[in-house]
């Protein structure tokens, strides 16, 4: 009888756990995103609707499904993120089914935030949601929460320019996107209303 190599096997087995897992991430805190990156071994004619990726996360009283997207080429990506301290698990999966996309997996470990930490960003206090009687809004911990706002419409077209550097610069004709956020943080806003795709029937000669 023909005696398997003990090199070869230890080599298949190394290799089919490359393939199905991904390494661990480090430690992160509850509601902090998280972004995992996939590489699909097909190409697809159009990936954006084409293909369906995801995966199930899993962790303390949760177990939902989260969907990712297309961001170029064969790269595919997934954003979630824990919504308590604890050991997170996730498993991918796809369709159609692709060996880059489908199968893979893995864990991370979720801290609580500092009282001190959660005082310098009140979003680490969790998503916000309606109170009980539906009457105001407040943090994933319960901790109320009272919107102060600005209607930043045009925010994505160029009368708020962006500036790569780190300069501050007056309120004003050559104030930036970061300038506005500054000015109004100082003032105590926590809002601001934008929309995603700014419609421009002044200027693009369409009705």
């Amino acid at each position: 009888m023909k005696m398997r190599s003990p090199g070869r096997a230890s080599l298949l087995s190394i290799l089919t756990v490359a393939l199905t897992s991904v390494p661990a991430l480090a430690a992160v805190h509850v509601w902090e995103k998280q972004e995992l990156t996939f590489t699909s071994v097909n190409s697809f004619a159009n990936p954006y609707t084409d293909v369906t990726v995801w995966v199930d996360l899993s962790g303390p009283g949760f177990n939902k499904r989260v969907y990712g997207f297309w961001d170029g080429g064969r790269t595919f990506r997934v954003r979630l993120l824990a919504t308590a301290p604890g050991t997170w698990t996730w498993h991918s999966g796809s369709i159609p089914s692709d060996s880059g996309l489908t199968g893979r997996h893995g864990s991370f470990e979720a801290t609580a935030w500092s009282e001190e930490e959660k005082s310098q960003n009140p979003l680490r206090r969790g998503f916000l949601r309606p109170t009980t009687n539906r009457h105001a809004l407040e943090h994933a911990d319960g901790t109320p929460f009272f919107a102060i706002g600005d209607t930043w419409y045009a925010a994505g077209t160029n009368r708020f320019r962006w500036y790569d550097d780190g300069q501050e610069r007056p309120i004003g004709p050559n104030a930036g996107f970061k300038d506005y956020v500054r000015y109004r943080k100082a003032q105590g806003y926590n809002w601001v209303n934008i929309i995603a795709a700014f419609p421009n029937w002044m200027t693009d000669g369409a009705p």
